[in-house]
């Protein structure tokens, strides 16, 4: 910026704050004389004026269910300066795009860091627009390793366009409660730049190349899942918006701006084998607000339909799992209703253990912690929440656990069960699950944070009682904590105990490790802590992928599962009577892993990922080979690896290099060594 600009601006700036603190004020201390949107915006993130009560005027370029859009049409000629804002009025406002309106005694605030208006005392027709109309900009795509705010900053709020392009989908087609839709994009040029194909919540880099196309305006947006490409429009209308942190390009209603491209293959529904007499299985389900509070499925016919999408999901794509920890379920009856869907639709006898907390009575969107167990393998011998507390009040309903001076520290307090299990080892298995539902990050994370790391504590000590009383405790810690791998929190419950819980995601392939994708970034939200002797058993982790890669339908069928949440349930296998898994990589993707015999039959087959990990479950103890098959392109030194495999991990070592790899190695050993034959 010229100094001459940044001249015209300060006087922009300070002379309406000047005239607005001389002019006199009513009882909502709204201005006089309108503001121009610009001077609202300032050339910063946050407004100059944020705080006062003002007038606007503009014309409307966008209008949704909670506000509109709002744009001077003639602007001040500073590419700095936003031109438009954003007017939240709480329901659909009685505005049409391309009128002239006058917002009067409007409070400038910024909602999470973005500038808009709101509590309007009137909003009502002008002639100061002049028949003018609104032209929209074009933005450039942003450079790779760009600053999204760098770019587009200075146009938050402002009828935009953007050149063709075609992206890869990375955050599936999202709905909102508000009506909204929501896609998160890369451009297809910047897709080779992201590592191993998936943008991880930790990876603020990728995050930036991410952007969101979002139908609140009321254009259609299709159903996509992660992984398929969508064609953008070139020249398309759409207002750039600010929400939550991210910008959005919201489309103009009939600008058919997005549509389907050249998609992902259908790689079809996970599917997990039902437990056998030799082993078990145990789950995690967060069931997305499967209750019937005014804000959750108050509709009884929906309600039942949405019983038996998530039914059919734990009958089919969990293969019937044997003892499954739910979050998000409403009340204790609908955990009820949850089971007896299952025992009259699927023939499976499920049992439901679920008590109510403090917030199984919200009536708005009651949520309770609650277990299923398969009462044909599993006897519940004991089950109780254990609430914590706190010197610091959460505003929890107190029901008299803690004493005076503490306070509640969980809505959801942990819901511990003893359970015994039966099958083929003999002796019945006995078995504690611990099922959390922590506090989110919705809200103020400077206090969020330091309570789940209380309530990782709490759980820990939890933990610490069973050891104590048992070294040998088969304990299972599991459930929605709403933080990542190694956070605060499951870094607390992963090593106040001695010994260390083992989290059994660290036998996953790293690219396998996520449960839940928010605004496009993969993430682990829902985890699975075992004590060491349960974690000897376990033969198997899946993450069960129904959910958070694809669209959340707006009508789905009763029978359709995808997406009946947006978390991804996780189920692992224990083995009583022990068994191995096997861990390798082969420094390749896409290649084809066989464990075969010593009879020369092929046991199991799997495919490498882009990292070039495999793994290979519920292998019975022996001895085994590792063969490896590669494409032309692929020089494998070693196609096949002896592996004698014994209970728990077991590794295996072979890299496989593309051809012009070798070659160029090749050469670099020959100039080391030219003397070499």
């Amino acid at each position: 910026m010229t100094s001459q600009s940044h001249v015209r601006v300060l006087l922009a700036v300070m002379l309406p704050a000047f005239l607005l603190a001389m002019l006199p004020r009513g009882a909502t201390g709204q201005s006089v004389d309108p503001i121009p949107i610009y001077v609202l915006q300032g050339d910063g993130a946050s407004s100059p004026l944020r705080g006062r009560y003002v007038d606007a005027v503009g014309l409307v370029t966008g209008v949704g269910p909670q506000g509109f859009h709002l744009q001077d049409p003639s602007g001040d000629g500073n590419s700095e300066t936003s031109d438009g804002i954003y007017v939240y009025t709480r329901q659909r406002p009685a505005v049409t795009p391309g009128t002239c309106v006058l917002v009067r005694g409007a409070l400038i605030d910024e909602f999470y860091d973005k500038t808009e208006l709101s509590r309007a005392r009137e909003i009502e027709p002008s002639s100061a627009c002049g028949g003018a109309s609104v032209p929209a900009v074009t933005l450039p795509l942003p450079r790779f390793g760009q600053d999204p705010a760098e770019l587009y900053e200075p146009y938050e709020g402002m009828l935009v366009t953007l050149p063709a392009f075609d992206a890869v989908v990375h955050g599936p087609t999202k709905r909102f409660d508000s009506g909204d839709v929501e896609i998160a994009v890369v451009p297809r040029r910047f897709q080779p730049y992201v590592s191993d194909g998936r943008v991880f919540f930790d990876e603020p880099a990728e995050i930036d190349h991410l952007l969101y196309l979002s139908g609140a305006l009321g254009a259609e947006l299709p159903d996509v899942r992660r992984g398929d490409v969508v064609s953008v429009a070139g020249g398309a209308p759409a207002v750039l918006d600010y929400n939550f942190g991210k910008y959005q390009f919201i489309p103009l209603p009939g600008s058919a701006a997005v549509t389907p491209g050249d998609g992902a293959a259908d790689v079809g529904l996970a599917q997990a084998a039902p437990a056998g007499e030799g082993d078990f299985t145990l789950c995690t389900f967060n069931l997305k607000g499967l209750g019937q509070g005014s804000d959750q499925i108050a509709d009884d016919a929906r309600y039942a339909a949405e019983v038996r999408r998530r039914a059919r999901t734990i009958a089919e794509q969990l293969g019937g799992c044997t003892v499954i920890g739910l979050q998000e379920t409403g009340r204790p009856a609908d955990a009820e209703a949850l089971a007896a869907a299952l025992r009259a639709d699927f023939g499976l006898a499920y049992t439901a253990t679920a008590l109510p907390g403090p917030q199984s009575g919200d009536p708005a969107f009651p949520l309770t912690n609650a277990v299923l167990t398969r009462s044909d393998r599993v006897q519940v011998r004991d089950a109780a929440l254990r609430q914590g507390c706190s010197p610091r009040t959460y505003d929890v309903p107190d029901t008299g656990a803690c004493p005076v001076g503490q306070y509640p520290l969980f809505n959801r307090p942990p819901l511990v069960v003893d359970l015994a299990v039966t099958g083929a080892w003999g002796d019945p298995y006995l078995l504690t699950i611990i099922d959390n539902h922590w506090k989110s990050k919705s809200g103020d994370e400077s206090v969020n944070a330091p309570r789940r790391l209380a309530q990782a504590e709490h759980v820990a000590r939890i933990v610490q009682e069973r050891l104590d009383a048992d070294p040998n405790a088969a304990v299972v810690v599991l459930g929605d904590l709403n933080d990542y791998l190694g956070s605060a929190p499951l870094a607390a419950l992963a090593t106040q105990p001695a010994p260390d819980l083992v989290h059994l995601y660290d036998r996953l392939r790293p690219l396998d490790r996520y449960t839940y994708i928010f605004n496009g970034a993969s993430q682990v939200l829902d985890h699975m802590l075992a004590t060491p002797a349960l974690a000897a058993s376990v033969a198997e982790v899946m993450p069960v992928r129904v959910n958070a890669e694809l669209p959340a339908l707006a009508a789905p069928a009763v029978d359709d599962v995808r997406h009946a949440s947006d978390h991804d349930p996780v189920l692992v296998r224990v083995m009583p009577g022990g068994a191995g898994w096997i861990a390798g990589n082969v420094g390749y993707g896409a290649l084809t892993v066989e464990l075969i015999d010593t009879a020369d039959n092929v046991i199991d087959i799997a495919s490498s990922d882009m990292r070039g990990d495999v793994r290979l479950w519920n292998v019975a103890p022996g001895d085994y080979r590792i063969r490896v098959s590669a494409p032309p392109y692929v020089f494998l030194p070693v196609a096949e690896v002896a592996i004698p495999v014994v209970s728990g991990e077991n590794r295996f070592v072979t890299t496989a290099l593309h051809e012009a790899s070798r070659f160029g190695l090749a050469a670099v050993q020959w100039t080391a060594a030219p003397d070499m034959p």
